[in-house]
């Protein structure tokens, strides 16, 4: 059996860090942990617990977070298909794109609304441009780089989501798997989260919650593996960028 190498220079860690400081999407559990065993009082080891929703800090949701019941493993975190969460990505940098009217010098920028909407043009422009660039042809993969710094210690409501008439193209493009820095695919008071199903029903998984402060704009190897966690809608991962 042919071996396959894999050649890279530098990892990039996309995740955020996790910790009893960590904000949460309003109404979820937030990070908490108690310490079980100390190794000041055992002499032997140190062993703690901890409780969280899955939702805080990087993760993937699974389908069973927006459709049928928990009780369905199929649906569930630990059933997601792994190919999806690793092979080829493209990056697209939007802090770019945001103020590249406004201010000639091109300056970073937070992006904070919608992917899509009356900007989609030129999303889909800036895409054709780096598929030209790279002399790619559309990656399976994208993630969407909307934050010039990211606070995992406090809450924005005005973060950055994905349209769904950009869900749709995405979907169109055949893409696997979509990601993003921010808290949600969707508009935070969005009532029947319609990009998750729009995603889902392409047989997409998205990744919520990533750390792209420090990615340039381009192409990586992608590795964000869920954990194999039955009983959830949604799991943690630690994912990194290989350039």
């Amino acid at each position: 059996m042919k071996k396959s190498s894999l050649s890279f220079n530098r990892i990039i860690d996309i995740s955020q860090a996790v910790s009893s400081r960590t904000a949460c999407f309003p109404g979820d559990v937030p990070f908490s942990k108690r310490v079980t065993l100390s190794y000041q009082e055992s002499g032997v080891i140190n062993l703690t617990a901890f409780t969280m929703s899955p939702h805080v800090g990087s993760h993937a949701d699974a389908p069973v977070h927006i459709k049928g019941d928990l009780s369905d493993q199929s649906l569930g975190a630990a059933a997601m298909k792994l190919s999806a969460f690793l092979g080829t990505v493209l990056v697209i940098d939007l802090t770019r794109l945001a103020n590249q009217v406004e201010d000639s010098e091109n300056k970073a920028q937070d992006w904070r609304e919608e992917i899509g909407g009356e900007h989609l043009g030129e999303i889909k422009a800036k895409i054709a441009s780096l598929l030209k660039q790279f002399d790619l042809q559309m990656p399976e993969r994208v993630l969407f780089k909307t934050l010039t710094k990211v606070a995992p210690e406090q809450f924005e409501a005005s973060y950055a989501y994905i349209g769904t008439e950009t869900a749709k193209y995405l979907a169109q493009e055949k893409t696997k798997l979509v990601g993003l820095d921010t808290p949600s695919v969707d508009h935070i008071n969005a009532k029947v989260l319609a990009t998750h199903h729009i995603l889902e029903e392409a047989g997409m998984v998205w990744l919520e919650n990533l750390d792209l402060s420090e990615v340039e704009e381009g192409v990586y190897q992608l590795i964000a593996l869920p954990l194999k966690m039955e009983e959830l809608e949604a799991s943690p991962l630690r994912a990194v960028l290989l350039a």
